[in-house]
């Protein structure tokens, strides 16, 4: 390893965790308790592909293009009651974990690798994964989240390489947002194949894996390289 400190910094969705049809259900049950708040408002339910297709973006942006019809303060109330309802259904473990996740993470971990949290998710959200699996304590502070004033993952990653020590990031996952927050920071990118939108948005490049069992092995090749 060329540096000392190696950081990886993973994305949630689709990378480390999927949330599949829970998505759906704390949609569904966001929508009926909006509904009994705010009769006045005519909102209607977005199918799987619609919210598979937001994921990676912003809590706010998210609702922004689930639901453009809906005033500002309808969005914020619907997040806020949608993230109670998805956080419920991780903690219940209804989610599916990534295959792999348990082994590779502490793996990754145990080889000496600084492991990061990159995601756009709501704060409540990741720790509720991170707590449901038991995976918390192989991730290091700081946790940075969109939400706390860094805008993107871009703006998370560009946090991470300001207050941490100096040594070589990766970023890992599954989307296009993923892969600009690699691109605007000028660090490596690992791209998730087995993510929510497949090879479409990170097709072509260098480093891909179909599964979390080859990210070791991506790692110690991006390191041999970079």
């Amino acid at each position: 390893m060329k540096d000392k400190n190696i950081y990886l910094a993973f994305d949630i969705d689709g990378t480390i965790f999927d949330a599949g049809e829970i998505l759906l259900t704390a949609i569904e049950q966001g929508s009926d308790k909006l509904k009994n708040l705010r009769p006045e408002l005519n909102i209607s339910t977005p199918t799987m592909q619609q919210i598979t297709s937001t994921l990676g973006y912003p809590l706010p942006e998210i609702f922004r293009m689930l639901y453009p019809e809906l005033d500002a303060e309808g969005r914020r109330l619907y997040a806020e009651i949608w993230t109670e309802n998805l956080v419920s259904l991780i903690l219940a473990r209804k989610g599916i974990l990534i295959d792999g996740a348990e082994r590779i993470i502490p793996q990754l971990h145990a080889e000496g690798f600084t492991m990061l949290v990159a995601s756009n998710g709501a704060r409540e959200y990741v720790e509720a994964v991170l707590a449901a699996y038991n995976l918390k304590k192989y991730f290091s502070e700081p946790f940075l989240y969109a939400a706390d004033g860094y805008g993107t993952k871009s703006g998370i990653v560009k946090e991470y390489m300001k207050v941490l020590e100096p040594g070589t990031f990766i970023m890992i996952g599954d989307r296009i947002t993923d892969l600009d927050a690699a691109r605007d920071n000028s660090i490596p990118f690992i791209g998730c194949a087995f993510g929510h939108a497949g090879i479409e948005e990170i097709g072509g490049e260098k480093y891909i894996v179909h599964g979390l069992d080859e990210v070791p092995g991506m790692v110690k090749r991006v390191l041999e390289e970079v």
